[in-house]
């Protein structure tokens, strides 16, 4: 436990599954932050604070029911946040919602939703957020990403591909804005990870080789918190508005 992150509160959404976002939230334990977990899912996001009190006894781990797409919840989650901590340091957009199926037949509601939870709901969190890290003039935002923009939406995930496009465009925004007042903000962006939800729901799209790259295997979920960990760290104090690809060179950036 290095203690790079010591003091700081670091709020993660979507980080009760065992993939990404519990992974990013570990990690930031592991760097002696307080972290607030939050979820859509309320036993979810109560187990995994006790467990996570459990293996980091010396920290602070809190834990907030919240669906990303309800700014309802995303007011009274922040409220409750900076009137326990007082601040929030490091905001992890983590929720995304892929619901798969081509662009003929589409349901509106299914769009509707993968936009609430992967555009809006990041963009209303750092609305809500950013005035109070400007106050204290620092603050750290993290998206999670997708390279589905770059291919056009492959594999019938044009929703997805679309809000994790806008997702870009708002990281970027944010660092133009943000960077005069001491904010930072990028994108960590990927394919399939070892370790998520969507890999052992697809196992169809495990092994293909453009879904391995030249490497020939997936990053894992701890991968990318160490990336994650790494944006948020001094050692990265002038990367912003970046959107870093951690796919094992399936994707190859221009």
């Amino acid at each position: 436990m290095t203690g790079e992150f010591e003091g700081a509160v670091v709020l993660v959404t979507a980080a009760a599954g065992r993939g990404i976002g519990q992974a990013v939230a570990r990690r930031f334990a592991e760097g002696a932050a307080r972290v607030v977990v939050t979820d859509i899912h309320e036993r979810r996001t109560r187990d995994v604070v006790k467990a996570m009190a459990e293996d980091f006894p010396d920290r602070e781990i809190a834990g907030y029911p919240m669906d990303v797409g309800d700014r309802n919840a995303i007011d009274d989650v922040v409220k409750k946040v900076l009137g326990r901590f007082g601040a929030i340091d490091i905001l992890v957009n983590n929720a995304a919602v892929n619901i798969l199926g081509s662009i003929f037949d589409y349901r509106p509601a299914d769009w509707d939703r993968v936009m609430d939870v992967n555009i809006h709901g990041p963009w209303y969190l750092a609305r809500q957020v950013l005035p109070h890290m400007r106050d204290r003039g620092h603050g750290i935002v993290i998206n999670i990403g997708s390279y589905a923009p770059d291919v056009g939406g492959a594999g019938m995930e044009t929703p997805y591909a679309v809000s994790k496009g806008a997702l870009n465009t708002l990281t970027r925004c944010l660092a133009h804005e943000g960077g005069a007042v001491g904010i930072r903000a990028n994108t960590v962006s990927m394919g399939m990870v070892e370790g998520t939800k969507f890999v052992m729901d697809h196992p169809e799209l495990r092994d293909r080789s453009d879904t391995l790259g030249p490497l020939g295997s997936l990053p894992d979920k701890t991968e990318i918190a160490e990336l994650v960990a790494f944006l948020a760290s001094p050692g990265a104090a002038h990367i912003t508005g970046e959107i870093i690809n951690v796919s094992g060179g399936a994707y190859m950036r221009n």
